[in-house]
């Protein structure tokens, strides 16, 4: 029986959005701050990253969250390979 792709893709998902969201908050959006107080004219005003507000909370909780998965996915994986290996041994 084939598992439903939202359990099977939730992971990676999860990675994706993750360095995603890293990629907007200390990337495009200061590049995209910093143009538009150059072109407005206007005193500029840095970019704070959005998730390094509270302590940077929402790091420690993707990194606990894609950490236990790639954990979980990988003793998944060990106990796929042994029983398959039990499996081949035994015909």
């Amino acid at each position: 029986m084939e598992e439903p792709w939202i359990k099977e893709y939730w992971r990676p998902f999860m990675a994706w959005q993750y360095g995603a969201v890293c990629i907007f908050d200390f990337i495009v959006a200061p590049m995209l701050t910093m143009a538009y107080f150059k072109f407005s004219g206007g005193v500029y005003v840095p970019w704070i990253p959005l998730t390094l507000r509270e302590s940077g909370f929402y790091h420690m909780s993707m990194a606990a969250i894609v950490g236990v998965s790639a954990w979980t996915r990988g003793q998944e994986k060990i106990v796929k390979l042994e029983t398959s290996a039990i499996q081949t041994s035994t015909k």
